[in-house]
């Protein structure tokens, strides 16, 4: 199956962006840079009415953990 080619690019800017800190990170996080070296794909996702970003990894040795 092909990954449309934004969320790729979508991910790329998520890593450039760099790692939050760890003292912010839960232990199932992972930072963007795991989760495309695991092999994921980075989801990026607006929840409730304020327009809040969620993140989580899809695929790959980080599946379905949440993106620092």
């Amino acid at each position: 199956m092909k990954k449309p080619s934004y969320l790729w690019a979508a991910g790329l800017a998520v890593a450039l962006l760099g790692p939050v800190p760890a003292a912010a990170a839960a232990p199932g996080d992972v930072t963007a840079t795991e989760c495309l070296r695991g092999g994921g794909l980075l989801i990026i996702s607006a929840d409730g009415p304020d327009g809040t970003l969620t993140k989580y990894c899809r695929g790959g040795t980080h599946d379905g953990k949440t993106v620092v």
